[in-house]
């Protein structure tokens, strides 16, 4: 066990609402005494961020470092789940000032908002704004772990990223065959739980996590699709050339910029999955036709 007991999830939004509901199981079950959830405000029932069950609920100014260090009192684990908007990635930068407090506040381990594609040693974009928060972790001396998990497969097909599979019109970067790791929120939050709170603290600090749920191009997803639901998907497949063209124009185009990653990147290549022996997670396809 990692000794780790009392955790902060920082946002509770479209991934943090999942890695709460997980954490208040591992409650339930007495494998976590605390979770404490941060938010910029706290929402009224039935809003995108209303947080139910067990948890302790604190508004934080995150301009206050004393706000911040107040929330973080007797907490073990500070997990970010905050999201960068479609206009900027600004909001990833409040990040380093709430692991300031986290490091005066005691906590033991900090795990920075990752939860996609590798972004160590990122200098644009995206994965630069996530570079920059390993490398403050880094600066003062906070320990950190860090979760790969690819896109999610259960969030990723929507209209806006191009992917409206209900119209059956889809767009992709490239020719749709580079595999790429996907991974479920769901999926996501049973991972964390489980490694934070049952594997021994020192495999964790200072480290980077891979896991994917399922491996596949865009191709063999909409493949999988149309067999499993008889619908045909009208695919239209933009070229990296023509993505790097719009990001020149738009460095904050957020479409152009994951599908490029895809186009480009490729799969994890060494998976941590094998840490959570039991973890058994979903496959893309019945994550879309759910």
């Amino acid at each position: 066990m990692s000794g780790y007991k009392n955790f902060a999830i920082i946002g509770a939004g479209s991934l943090g609402s999942y890695v709460i509901r997980q954490f208040l199981k591992e409650k339930a079950a007495g494998t976590v005494n605390q979770v404490v959830v941060l938010t910029r405000q706290v929402r009224s029932k039935g809003s995108n961020t209303t947080v139910d069950g067990d948890a302790k609920v604190v508004a934080v100014d995150y301009s206050k470092k004393e706000s911040i260090k107040s929330a973080f009192a007797g907490v073990d684990v500070a997990i970010s789940t905050i999201a960068g908007s479609t206009a900027s990635w600004d909001a990833l930068d409040v990040q380093a000032s709430i692991a300031e407090a986290a490091k005066e506040a005691g906590v033991k381990l900090f795990v920075p908002s990752e939860f996609g594609n590798v972004s160590e040693g990122g200098t644009e974009g995206l994965f630069g704004a996530k570079a920059s928060i390993q490398s403050k972790l880094k600066a003062i001396g906070l320990p950190y772990t860090l979760f790969y998990t690819g896109p999610w497969s259960d969030y990723l097909f929507n209209p806006y990223l191009w992917l409206d599979l209900p119209s059956g019109k889809v767009t992709v970067g490239g020719d749709g065959n580079k595999k790429i790791s996907f991974t479920s929120r769901t999926d996501v939050a049973r991972y964390l739980a489980f490694v934070l709170t049952r594997l021994p603290a020192e495999q964790l600090r200072n480290r980077a996590l891979k896991i994917s749920g399922d491996t596949k191009s865009f191709n063999e997803v909409f493949q999988q699709y149309e067999a499993r639901t008889g619908k045909k998907l009208d695919v239209t497949y933009t070229s990296v050339s023509e993505l790097d063209a719009k990001l020149a124009a738009d460095p904050h185009d957020s479409p152009s910029f994951l599908h490029r990653s895809f186009a480009t990147t490729g799969p994890f290549q060494a998976l941590d999955n094998d840490l959570y022996p039991e973890w058994n997670p979903s496959s893309v396809v019945d994550n879309i036709v759910a």
